[in-house]
């Protein structure tokens, strides 16, 4: 079993913090499916997943398997929910 290095501890905390972040964004564009704020919540969303992505890609081996199992449920719900695949911006 290797090591989790201090910044392998330090992105995984960041990777928690902005899956809670996209979560309650979700929740607000759950309530706002067709309001002025739809988009902007989106636009934000895909940035943190973006951002959210490239600290996982970071990681070593062992804390990105973590981190990528810890995002898969949210993940798929989100690319499912919100037709996110085959899209570009």
């Amino acid at each position: 079993m290797a090591e989790i290095t201090p910044t392998d501890m330090i992105r995984s905390r960041l990777v928690k913090n902005q899956v809670r972040m996209i979560r309650e964004h979700l929740e607000a564009m759950q309530r706002d499916a067709h309001g002025l704020e739809f988009d902007p919540w989106k636009r934000e969303v895909d940035d943190l997943w973006k951002r959210t992505f490239v600290q996982i890609n970071r990681m070593g081996q062992e804390p990105q398997q973590a981190a990528l199992e810890g995002v898969k449920d949210l993940w798929m719900t989100y690319i499912t929910h919100y037709n996110v695949i085959g899209k570009t911006s």
